[in-house]
């Protein structure tokens, strides 16, 4: 019999994480405050009690007897902290397992110290990984640098050339090591759209739903244009006019150097784009398999969301996407051929392993449903139900980029109506959130007004 666990964490991302470990068997506290759980842990008498710093008080778990107590943390683990600690880069159902088996720590009131346990990020190989089965497992990646901060503002000019690697390694050295913020423990989720054709609508509805996610209180969103011709991302949310992400990114990338923060341009506190390379030969040369991998690799600890909105065309810089994430969002438009080359494309991805049926969504945008080409005619031929149906808004989606702005954010009842129908693009990448309480960063409130 599994032993029994109880989780009250404050983050939905979290107890969902704790959901699919194997080594026990979770029940998770309605409470809000560890106050209130403490009650639940004296009827329910669990061995595991998870706790983290989205509550911020755990002193009232630490006179719990015969309760094995588990503070889970993202970055540095606090040396004061008078608990098991679970500290790692990103917490993943690995992790939790393995601490599960490790011996507890010693019992309250011996005079032996406790030390945190800090499981360290396993190295990532080089090569392309294997797609990943239906429940995430990647491992951490290791860190690279400081915490990716918003600049107070906007750049205008080119960066001057950067110091020599060397140089920068000895200045990083030398600054004292900043604390990430301890307000959210979240899984690190990749997403990425799959397309036949161009012109679908995939990087609106990745503007969109990124907006969306950003929305949510403590949540950070990527989002990532990996198209090497026609860049559009960075003019869906006003930021053409800035130095592109490609002018940091291919100099690092020559130079086999780190992913560096420079290259990320600031929509909102919390949310961050990295432009394409518009079409710029020296650095589409530089946008490959690996460089993609670099790219997402030196995000993961820094974003709890990563929206990769890849060229439709079939290509390494697709299949790489596809392969990175854990959700792909399969995106028609209503049009027959778009369809049919969709279709053949995901068959032969299929085929070739890049994807499979459990990590894809069926997303049909701008629909307008017809005999002629009924929604459920396209199910069948992917042999996967539509997950969202998103009606043509024209006027509203080009007024919205006219205004360098989201769609998700025009203030009008008709796009209201398009928001409440995109709501449901975020419900298909993070249904905690959307069932989550405002206090533990749920969209319902934000999205619906409730």
């Amino acid at each position: 019999m599994a032993i029994m666990a109880l989780a009250c964490t404050g983050d939905p991302l979290l107890d969902l994480l704790l959901a699919e470990c194997c080594s026990f068997s979770l029940r998770q506290t309605s409470c809000e405050t560890l106050a209130e759980a403490l009650q639940e842990v004296e009827e329910q008498k669990p061995t595991l009690f998870f706790i983290s710093p989205a509550l911020c008080e755990n002193r009232p778990v630490l006179n719990l007897k015969g309760v094995r107590v588990c503070y889970l943390l993202e970055g540095a683990a606090p040396d004061e902290l008078d608990a098991d600690v679970l500290a790692a880069e990103r917490i993943t159902p690995e992790l939790v397992d393995a601490w599960v088996r490790c011996p507890a720590r010693p019992a309250q009131g011996s005079t032996t110290s406790a030390r945190p346990q800090t499981l360290p990020p396993s190295p990532r190989s080089a090569q392309i990984p294997p797609p990943p089965p239906l429940r995430p497992t990647g491992e951490p990646a290791s860190p690279q640098g400081a915490p990716l901060t918003p600049p107070a503002q906007p750049r205008t000019q080119p960066m001057p050339a950067s110091r020599p690697l060397a140089a920068r390694a000895n200045a990083s050295r030398s600054r004292p090591e900043p604390i990430r913020p301890a307000l959210s423990v979240l899984r690190q989720q990749v997403v990425t759209f799959w397309g036949g054709k161009p012109g679908a609508g995939r990087s609106t509805l990745a503007v969109a739903l990124s907006d969306l996610l950003s929305r949510a209180g403590g949540i950070r969103v990527c989002t990532v244009d990996l198209n090497p011709w026609n860049s559009s991302l960075a003019a869906l949310v006003g930021k053409e006019q800035e130095v592109p992400s490609w002018f940091h990114l291919s100099e690092a990338l020559a130079r086999g150097g780190s992913f560096p923060p420079d290259s990320l341009r600031w929509v909102k506190p919390n949310w961050a784009i990295l432009s394409g390379p518009d079409g710029r030969p020296d650095w589409v040369q530089h946008l490959t398999s690996q460089a993609i991998i670099w790219l997402v690799d030196g995000l993961r600890t820094q974003f709890d969301y990563i929206i990769l909105d890849p060229e439709a065309r079939p290509g390494e810089v697709r299949e790489t996407a596809a392969r990175l994430a854990q959700t792909l969002l399969l995106t028609l438009a209503p049009d027959y051929p778009d369809v049919l080359d969709t279709t053949r494309s995901f068959e032969a991805g299929l085929e070739q392993g890049i994807i499979d049926r459990g990590r894809c969504r069926l997303v049909l945008n701008r629909w307008l449903e017809t005999p002629h080409l009924p929604s459920t005619d396209v199910a069948d031929c992917f042999g996967i139900p539509v997950s969202l149906t998103i009606p043509a808004a024209p006027d509203l989606v080009v007024g919205a980029t006219s205004q360098g702005v989201p769609v998700t954010q025009l203030d009008s009842q008709a796009g209201r109506s398009l928001v409440q129908a995109l709501g449901g693009l975020a419900g298909l990448v993070a249904e905690p959130l959307i069932g989550a309480a405002p206090e533990r960063g749920g969209l319902l409130k934000g999205l619906f007004g409730r």
